[in-house]
């Protein structure tokens, strides 16, 4: 099925995003940029597919977060490598692991939707 996303361009960096899922437009100012957006799209997409494998397989994920950082590539126009963290607060066992890590790395929309050729440094940490 075919979504469309409207966004309408204000002038000085400032444009208005809309979403068919929501009524509430999404505001992009200069205080919050693009590639901005792009990494917490990565992050919440990475996050919420390791969450439904995890589900999958009866087990679940909740208090799991991540910290992304990124690096330019070197003609300046676009992303060249991304740094991601994802942190889990609980012990899980190696299978569990497997499951959550190969969820992360390969089955992400977002992450598959991205430019092969960007780098990506996966660190996974597990507390509890």
């Amino acid at each position: 099925m075919k979504k469309v996303i409207e966004t309408a361009y204000e002038g000085r960096f400032i444009s208005n995003t809309k979403s068919p899922l929501s009524n509430d437009p999404i505001k992009l100012d200069p205080k919050f940029g693009p590639i901005d957006l792009l990494m917490g799209s990565y992050a919440g997409c990475m996050l919420a597919t390791v969450d439904f494998y995890a589900r999958k397989k009866d087990f679940e994920v909740s208090g799991s977060r991540s910290e992304l950082s990124y690096e330019m590539h070197a003609d300046g126009n676009r992303v060249g490598t991304i740094n991601i963290k994802i942190f889990f607060d609980k012990q899980y066992t190696a299978e569990q692991k497997e499951i959550m890590e190969d969820s992360a790395k390969n089955l992400c929309h977002v992450g598959s939707s991205l430019n092969a050729e960007i780098v990506k440094n996966y660190e996974f940490t597990y507390e509890g």
